[in-house]
């Protein structure tokens, strides 16, 4: 702890550093301003200080006395009269200070002292003054169509600044410099403001002037200042409907006070003035009696006066409006509008029958016209859902031998026949048309109902000489089938209506598809053939039959016998098929069908079992699984691979046994569904076009063959002709028919196939097999000896790829894995080499191929370069490319010694 000295020290140097800005704090509670005791609308009244008072989130946003203002000026804040304010006692303020964030708002006071020593006013009336940034002046109003003289003093504008300067006051902005140009004027010493002509207040509702005041010398001690002039609205224009004519429509019998439709107008005079205060009148109605309709003053709304709306009275009214401004009042203006009123129709006539009743004749057996057109009147407006007419036959038409309908174009009902009636059972029928509209009818009551007439029709029948009627005009008979020839089916007499008897009516066959009845002059129809149930030409074991009667007037009649075939039962039931498969793993049964050509419901269903009546082991060996009434399922029960026969019973709900001998394989199945068969010791029999074809792929194999020959014996035919001696020199270089590729060839590896002798040297070649001394032979088949990726390297050591060199019938083979083996020097002779190269290598050169003049190519020599020019391969294989002694003296002295006879041969290239 420090001393207390020390202390009191501490406290004094805070104390000290708060008092400014309690004192800050304290100036900003309480501010007091000297002012004049006659303060002028706009004039200046002081600044107020408010940095010190202000929190570095808040503004000044307003004051709370309506006669005063507070501006930013200068890095100060001016405070403004709005209105003239007299000043015989202080007036207290407040400045609002809001803070940005939280939008909490906290007052500092003001109080305006007023001067005890007023100085006197400089104009005896007040002016617009301003001593700082705006002047902030009142609208000047003028009044539109002014007809006094020009030009007209509107306002004098000056400025306190004015005592300290000489101005010279100017104004810019529309009316001005902008259109119209010249219409006011300002005088530049005093600040009168002129306006030179009338002003339409439709075209320019005001004019924001903006004006100016400098000195002599240009300077300008008052900023801009914008003083609008408004243009006071005059009642020149009349209010104007809005659509020459409004159209609407009302349906008749409509209540009253129905809404009809609006009408609207406008009128060009300022908005919410008494200029454009519009109100509607109904001036006359077309025609005139009764009255039907008015207008609602405010809104323009039409509506109906009462019901009496009728369409078919009268269906059109046009009414002639007047809507005026001024609310109507004295000294308005007008103008005057049409309506158009189309009464709808609605559905209050129902349809009429002309007569009471009405009587028409058919004759029997006519059908399919119009007996009888029914006209209806129908008051209602024509060809809508009020006046089209439905027709409907109510009573009489049980057997539904008639028919009704509309006309579209004349609304009559059309009674018409749509089946044939018979004269001898029907001779009149007394029928009930009824008809009503499509909607339903309004009673004036405004309830609805159908609106439904009827009327009586009479319908006569006319007897007309018919033909012979068969009785009844189809007839269905059952017949077994396969029938004795000659077996009645039925008596089928035909009759005349008229006399009700069958005496001199013939008869004969119109349809008899297969021939199988014939028919007598009696009616009597009998089998012709046996009839067959399961014939295809028969479906659903139907078989129809037409005649002809003819009676002895010679008119005539149709009739049909239907014959349902019946079937014998001659087929007993057996399997769908006589042999399956089973596997000894997986699927272990399979599934058969019963089926029975006879069809018989009375046969099914039907049981089956294993019959053991020829070997008792059946019952061992399968089992019998029966899934439905017609199919059952054959299982093995332990019966290893091969083909069995499966004696089966089946038994039909008759009784009737059949014996099934069913063929069962029993097979391997890989995927325990299907089986693999396994035949052995089975015989082929090859047919002739299988010899045929045997005997000509033998003599095409043996063309192809000779044809090989021929090839081959043609090209060593063609090395014999070249003549090139057996030169040890030459024994690297083949010669070949065949185009060199040229550089482009993109294969490195030279493919030898090398045979290798006395492997039991030291080495890493693989075992192959042995001759006959015992020395192990083994076949290196393509090995590959680069011609591109040999160095020098590989030439002294043989790491990594077997390179063959030859040389006084001394080979070595520098192996894969390091080492090398020798060859016998005893058996490696020119001529085996000569032979060697001949057999395997002349088809493998490719890449050393000759030209057109059968010299060897220049591209497939790839030149040795110990220094990674070339590859050692290519100097073994060909060495034409050794051209000068520098790179043949190269080449002998980083070939071991055993090789340079080699190279020597070929350095004479």
């Amino acid at each position: 702890m420090g001393s207390p000295r020390g202390s009191v020290t501490m406290y004094c140097c805070i104390l000290a550093l708060l008092l400014p800005l309690v004192a800050a704090e304290e100036s900003c509670h309480h501010i007091k301003l000297p002012v004049h005791h006659l303060i002028r609308t706009g004039s200046f009244v002081g600044t107020v200080d408010l940095y010190k008072c202000l929190h570095p989130d808040e503004a000044v946003v307003g004051t709370s006395n309506s006669n005063f203002t507070i501006e930013h000026v200068d890095f100060a804040f001016a405070l403004y009269a709005t209105k003239r304010v007299k000043m015989p006692n202080p007036v207290s303020l407040g400045i609002i200070l809001q803070n940005q964030n939280s939008k909490k708002e906290r007052i500092v006071a003001v109080t305006l002292v007023p001067e005890t020593n007023a100085g006197k006013e400089r104009y005896t009336r007040e002016l617009l003054r301003r001593t700082k940034r705006r002047w902030s002046p009142l609208p000047i109003i003028f009044n539109e169509n002014y007809r006094g003289k020009f030009p007209c003093y509107l306002e004098r504008v000056q400025s306190d600044t004015q005592v300290q300067y000489d101005l010279i006051y100017t104004i810019s902005g529309p009316g001005v410099d902008q259109p119209p140009v010249g219409l006011f004027q300002m005088d530049p010493k005093t600040g009168d403001l002129y306006i030179n002509g009338i002003v339409d207040r439709e075209e320019y509702p005001s004019f924001p002037l903006t004006v100016y005041a400098t000195s002599v010398d240009g300077y300008s001690p008052e900023s801009p200042l914008t003083l609008p002039v408004v243009i006071e609205d005059d009642n020149d224009n009349a209010p104007v409907f809005t659509e020459a004519v409004f159209c609407a429509e009302v349906m008749e019998h409509s209540k009253a006070g129905t809404i009809v439709g609006r009408v609207n107008a406008s009128d060009r005079d300022e908005p919410k003035t008494r200029h454009t205060l519009l109100r509607y009148y109904l001036l006359r109605q077309i025609p005139p009696s009764p009255l039907l309709f008015a207008v609602n003053a405010e809104y323009g709304i039409v509506t109906t006066l009462s019901n009496s709306l009728d369409r078919e009275t009268l269906d059109h009214y046009t009414l002639i409006l007047e809507v005026r401004d001024m609310g109507g009042s004295i000294g308005c203006l007008s103008s005057t509008g049409t309506m158009s009123i189309t009464v709808v129709d609605m559905n209050d006539f129902a349809p009429i029958f002309s007569e009471s009743s009405y009587q028409t004749e058919v004759n029997e057996n006519e059908y399919g016209m119009v007996i009888l057109r029914i006209p209806v009147t129908d008051n209602d407006l024509r060809d809508t859902s009020n006046w089209k007419a439905v027709y409907t036959i109510t009573q009489g038409n049980e057997k539904r031998f008639f028919n009704i309908t509309t006309d579209p174009k004349t609304n009559e009902g059309l009674l018409s026949v749509v089946k044939g009636i018979n004269y001898e059972e029907d001779k009149r029928f007394l029928l009930q048309v009824a008809v009503a509209n499509e909607v339903s009818l309004m009673t004036p009551s405004g309830t609805k109902t159908s609106g439904s007439n009827t009327i009586p029709v009479t319908v006569i029948v006319k007897d007309v000489d018919e033909g012979p009627e068969c009785q009844p005009k189809m007839n269905e008979v059952f017949v077994q089938e396969n029938q004795t020839i000659g077996t009645l089916i039925t008596e089928y007499a035909a009759i005349d209506p008229e006399t009700k008897s069958s005496t001199g009516i013939r008869y004969q066959k119109l349809t008899d598809p297969l021939g199988w009845v014939n028919v007598a002059d009696n009616g009597r129809i009998t089998t012709a053939q046996l009839m067959d149930y399961e014939s295809k030409d028969v479906p659903n074991h139907k078989y129809n039959v037409t005649f002809l009667a003819t009676d002895a007037s010679g008119k005539t009649g149709t009739c049909t016998v239907v014959i349902n075939l019946t079937d014998l039962d001659e087929h007993g039931p057996q399997l769908s098929r006589s042999s399956g498969t089973v596997c000894t793993n997986g699927r272990t049964s399979d599934s058969f069908e019963i089926v029975d050509k006879d069809a018989s419901v009375n046969k099914f269903p039907y049981r089956v079992q294993l019959d053991s009546s020829v070997d008792a082991r059946v019952q061992n060996q399968w089992r019998i699984t029966q899934e439905n009434g017609n199919s059952v399922r054959i299982e093995n029960a332990g019966n290893d691979v091969g083909t069995y026969v499966v004696p089966m019973k089946i038994t039909d709900h008759l009784g009737r046994v059949t014996t099934e001998n069913v063929g069962i394989s029993v097979c391997n199945c890989p995927d325990g569904q299907n089986c693999v068969s396994s035949r052995t010791g089975s015989s082929t029999a090859l047919g002739g076009l299988a010899i045929l074809v045997m005997v000509l792929s033998a003599l095409l194999l043996a063309l192809l063959l000779c044809l090989l020959l021929a090839c081959l014996c043609g090209a060593g035919a063609g090395k014999g002709n070249l003549g090139y001696v057996d030169d040890a020199a030459q024994q690297n270089l083949i010669v070949a028919n065949t185009e060199a590729p040229g550089a482009d060839v993109m294969d490195p590896n030279f493919k030898v196939p090398i045979t290798i002798i006395s492997s039991n040297k030291s080495g890493n070649a693989q075992s192959g097999s042995y001759d006959q001394s015992g020395q192990e032979m083994t076949q290196i088949k393509h090995q590959q000896i680069s011609t591109s990726k040999m160095t020098d390297h590989h030439l002294k050591t043989g790491g990594g790829m077997g390179t063959l060199h030859s040389m006084g019938g001394m080979g070595t083979l520098h192996s894969m894995g390091g080492g090398h083996q020798r060859f016998d020097s005893s058996r490696q002779t020119y001529s085996e080499w000569q032979s060697f190269m001949n057999a395997h290598l002349g088809d493998k050169l490719y890449v050393c191929g000759q030209n057109e003049d059968t010299q060897h190519g220049e591209d497939y020599v790839v030149p040795y370069n110990y220094e990674g020019r070339g590859s050692a391969a290519g100097s073994v294989g060909c060495c034409s490319e050794l051209r000068g002694d520098d790179d043949r003296m190269d080449f002998l002295n980083h070939l071991e010694p055993k090789f340079r006879t080699l190279a020597e041969v070929c350095a004479k290239k």
